[in-house]
């Protein structure tokens, strides 16, 4: 990417759903259909609802369900998942030619996600783009803990020596923008995701992506009178 000051940035963590690949097709089919099985009024199931842990969003869509159905309908819907093919989980359009542009300037990539380890591996994998990563982590790669995505930034920091000045932090979501700055690296927020665009905004992130192909990366610097755009290169 040029023009936009992207370029300063060695290290790039990007989240997966609704920032590198389009995965509601698949989730929300699955999700819809576990809950209706169990006999619960599932009102219209929009992306917006994506990005929280799963748990979480269950609870937003049924919020009076008891422990032990909530455990029951995660641990179905978790399954069913995991034998998914992906066929509805495309890599956005630019997110190929991204890897390959950060790859060939040596820059490392990681993602930080709260699905859970062996499907970010396999989805990853599907995509093609698991072989341009450095590392990536989930809400359950430290064992008896559950992630936040700040954590999730912050072990792999650890494990890979990266200083926060070195890094910026991609994703659709508030967490996605909170967890970055947390952990004191640049932020850009997705804004072809599934996050609400007021919300991401209000986070304050140093950069906006405004297309899921990538052609248009804006430096928010002093708000909009401060407006620099660029793109892939």
């Amino acid at each position: 990417m040029t023009g936009c000051g992207t370029e300063r940035y060695a290290d790039w963590f990007f989240d997966l759903d609704g920032t590198l690949v389009d995965s509601a097709p698949d989730i929300l089919r699955l999700l819809g259909g576990v809950l209706r099985e169990e006999g619960l009024a599932v009102p219209k199931l929009d992306k917006g609802r994506i990005g929280p842990l799963l748990e979480d969003i269950i609870r937003g869509i049924c919020p009076d369900l008891a422990p032990a159905d909530l455990e029951r309908i995660v641990r179905i819907y978790r399954a069913r998942y995991r034998a998914c093919p992906f066929d509805e989980s495309p890599a956005f359009p630019g997110i190929p030619l991204l890897f390959e542009r950060l790859s060939g300037r040596g820059c490392r990539l990681f993602v930080a996600t709260n699905k859970p380890e062996d499907v970010t591996r396999r989805l990853l994998d599907a995509r093609g783009l698991l072989p341009y990563l450095t590392g990536f982590a989930c809400s359950d790669s430290v064992p008896g803990r559950r992630l936040s995505k700040a954590g999730m930034l912050a072990l792999l920091m650890e494990r890979h020596g990266v200083e926060p000045g070195t890094a910026i932090m991609v994703g659709d979501s508030a967490l996605d923008m909170r967890g970055g700055q947390e952990a004191g690296m640049a932020t850009a927020a997705a804004l072809y995701g599934y996050g609400r665009r007021g919300a991401l905004l209000e986070t304050g992130p140093d950069f906006v992506i405004e297309d899921e192909a990538w052609t248009r990366v804006v430096r928010l610097s002093g708000g909009a009178a401060g407006l620099h755009e660029g793109r892939i290169a």
